[in-house]
């Protein structure tokens, strides 16, 4: 397409260049934003108005033609940081009072972190379409104000705190609980490293807010009695989190489980008083589940789940993480990979009783495995596999006793590894590192750290285009 100077602009022409140059093809909806671009352009360029003195024109755009431009640099930058986009948008808005006014309408987010209580309100008239506000408090930010501000903004779609105590049954509390009544369009709330109550759960559950992800990371002050009458009223949550809820017990989960179908992910990390009857409680009554973080649940419940009978086959999950979890056998894992064929992602690492006996099963059972963590399984000798496993791109055996035997049969059956991590892998040595390097040519990065007899000089000039970690 060429090349048009408008009024000398050209930073858009820039931006379309320079994703050009990267190689990246840009896709149908660009390419038709792109050409609807260059006609406000187009049409703003014959709108150019005189000022001054008649003698020099400039070109005053409208400010919808403007946003269309911010938008599509948005789109062409999406997949970067959020701390570069935010440097974009701030180096847009010192150009201009227009420019700045436009970034502000298209800041959907923000993060406030160890300011005066009174700069809430500044932000919320600043930014007229914020839906998302991530909270970071301080004990001498806990006052009024700030409850009082979020009152302003009842159509906030996520709200995240960090570090809040709401343990005393006193008038600053009593306005935040208020305050969280009052956002009736809420779908994301989320409490991290906080002291909450039984009475703010209550609160929020009276109110059926449209929660569809809640998390609780490393909170403490509530009880199972406010975790359930907040989930027992809110069933549209798809997303859970309770990290270190210590009080959790099986039965607790199975109760929950029951008014939770549609749940999708759920994160149960450190919950030292749940075993796996816990998880095969979810497996059974929660269907729509896609991903099951349990990892350090605890102890062994003594249950026996041996038979695949007891559990409809589910092919919606495709995440799975049980790490540093002492107590899963082989025979769960066999069991787990019959009840998940489209397993995308297992994470069994510091899963001590772990042998490659269940993780044959798994690779040959569950075809579309991409990533499979056995870091610390130190039980994995070697894996014989008379199969392909087409899909496996991440493969951690950092810490195992595997051997080169074992990198042969990688090297023959995961030809489309990406990253293979073999760290501490004292069986292992150079012949079986270049068989694999050799194979396995899409491999861009291996981790031999921990090796003395393997060097740089031994093993890169073979396939220098890989990434080597000594």
């Amino acid at each position: 397409m060429e090349n048009k100077k408008l009024g000398g602009e050209k930073f858009v022409e820039v931006a379309r260049d320079r994703r050009e140059v990267k190689g990246s093809e840009v896709g149908k909806p660009l390419k038709e934003e792109w050409e609807e671009i260059e006609g406000w352009l187009i049409d703003s360029e014959r709108e150019m108005k005189t000022v001054g003195d008649g003698g020099k024109k400039t070109c005053i755009k409208s400010d919808d033609c403007w946003e269309h431009v911010f938008k599509f640099l948005i789109n062409c930058g999406k997949g970067e940081t959020a701390n570069k986009h935010n440097r974009d948008f701030n180096s847009l808005s010192l150009v201009s009072k227009q420019f700045l006014s436009i970034t502000n309408r298209l800041t959907f987010s923000v993060t406030i972190s160890d300011h005066p209580s009174h700069i809430l309100p500044r932000f919320f008239h600043r930014f007229p379409n914020l839906n998302s506000l991530h909270l970071c408090f301080g004990s001498s930010h806990l006052d009024p104000t700030i409850a009082l501000a979020l009152r302003d903004r009842p159509t906030l779609k996520s709200l995240s705190i960090f570090s809040i105590e709401l343990k005393d049954a006193n008038c600053v509390t009593s306005h935040y609980i208020d305050s969280f009544k009052t956002l009736k369009g809420l779908n994301i709330l989320k409490f991290c490293y906080s002291h909450i109550s039984d009475d703010l759960l209550y609160s929020i559950a009276a109110e059926q807010l449209p929660l569809k992800n809640f998390v609780l990371n490393n909170c403490t002050g509530y009880s199972y009695d406010g975790i359930y009458c907040l989930l027992s009223k809110c069933p549209e949550i798809q997303h859970l989190d309770l990290h270190q809820a210590d009080f959790l017990k099986d039965g607790h989960i199975h109760e929950l489980s029951l008014f939770l179908g549609g749940l999708v992910s759920i994160k149960l990390c450190n919950c030292l008083n749940l075993s796996k009857s816990a998880l095969f409680a979810l497996i059974r009554n929660c269907r729509s589940l896609t991903e099951i973080t349990m990892e350090r649940i605890g102890r062994d419940s003594g249950e026996s789940f041996d038979s695949s009978k007891d559990f409809d086959v589910n092919p919606h999950l495709k995440f799975l993480c049980l790490a540093r979890n002492c107590f899963i056998e082989n025979k769960n894992i066999i069991l787990l990979a019959s009840i998940f064929p489209n397993l995308q992602h297992l994470d069994l690492s510091y899963c001590y009783d772990i042998s490659e006996k269940s993780i044959c099963q798994v690779l040959s059972r569950c075809s579309m495995i991409r990533h499979l963590n056995l870091a610390y399984c130190n039980k994995v000798r070697r894996l014989k596999m008379n199969f392909v496993v087409p899909h496996l791109e991440v493969l951690n055996l950092s810490d195992t006793n595997v051997n080169d035997k074992t990198l042969y049969q990688i090297s023959k059956s995961c030809c489309g590894l990406l990253q293979l991590l073999l760290s501490n892998c004292s069986y292992v040595t150079k012949k079986g590192v270049m068989r694999i390097m050799e194979h396995c040519t899409q491999l861009k990065e291996i981790d031999l750290r921990g090796y003395d007899e393997i060097t740089v000089d031994g093993v890169v000039p073979i396939l220098p285009s890989k990434q080597l970690l000594l």
